[in-house]
């Protein structure tokens, strides 16, 4: 199985961002080189193509941090590693953030696919259907019309989305979306590994092979499973109290 790495932000605040999604420069370095000596790294569009029995790896940004352009990219350039950049297009402007000329730049740069993250990042899950589908459309309008460029592919925001919303995003001009555990690893809930400050070398090393992704994946369907379950039983057992 191919392994599809998400980075958020390359910094070093002082306090961790949520899911301590924050890298430092010099951990992030540390990855990209490893990887540039030990794996294939290929733009996020050639997993689709390849068998996943070649095991390739592809470098990912969600949210569009303006430290993605100062910091991520010469790192990338570096060892000529591609990306693609999954841009929440409401957040261009603002503070911390790229801006519109900070993303038609980086949209230019070869190394550099722009995709969606949707319109205001938020939980598709809990949206309906109407306002699902104008985050999905509106994103690609906004982002193709600051780049110049098309926006076919998709990362969904918290890695959520369903069946219904994986139809609603091929409706909608999508070529392929990605989650992270949610979803059937189809052509539009494709699963990604997420990176944080905890992940040192070791860590990093295990979770950039596929195998990783391959049973994370399986235990989440497991955790979600048995959290069913236990709902289901709680309710009969309540039930039964009441009797």
């Amino acid at each position: 199985m191919h392994s599809v790495l998400v980075y958020h932000s390359i910094s070093s605040p002082p306090e961790p961002m949520e899911a301590d999604a924050d890298i430092s420069p010099e951990r992030f370095e540390h990855q990209l080189r490893w990887l540039s000596r030990w794996r294939r790294v290929v733009p996020l569009d050639e997993t689709l193509r390849v068998s996943p029995r070649r095991r390739l790896v592809a470098i990912t940004f969600d949210d569009g941090h303006r430290d993605n352009l100062t910091v991520a990219l010469p790192l990338l350039e570096k060892f000529q590693l591609p990306m693609t950049l999954f841009v929440t297009a409401g957040f261009p402007g603002r503070e911390g953030y790229l801006s519109r000329e900070d993303l038609r730049e980086i949209s230019k740069h070869p190394l550099v696919t722009i995709g969606a993250h949707g319109l205001w990042h938020r939980h598709f899950n809990r949206l309906t259907p109407d306002e699902a589908r104008f985050e999905l459309t509106e994103s690609r309008r906004l982002l193709a019309g600051i780049t110049g460029k098309t926006v076919d592919l998709l990362a969904w925001p918290y890695g959520e989305c369903n069946a219904e919303l994986e139809l609603l995003s091929a409706e909608c001009g999508y070529r392929a979306s990605w989650s992270v555990w949610k979803g059937t690893n189809s052509l539009h809930s494709r699963w990604r590994v997420p990176l944080g400050r905890r992940d040192n070398l070791a860590r990093f090393v295990i979770k950039s092979s596929g195998f990783y992704a391959l049973t994370k994946a399986k235990w989440h369907r497991y955790s979600q499973k048995s959290e069913v379950r236990d709902q289901k039983s709680g309710g009969v057992e309540h039930l039964v109290a009441d009797l």
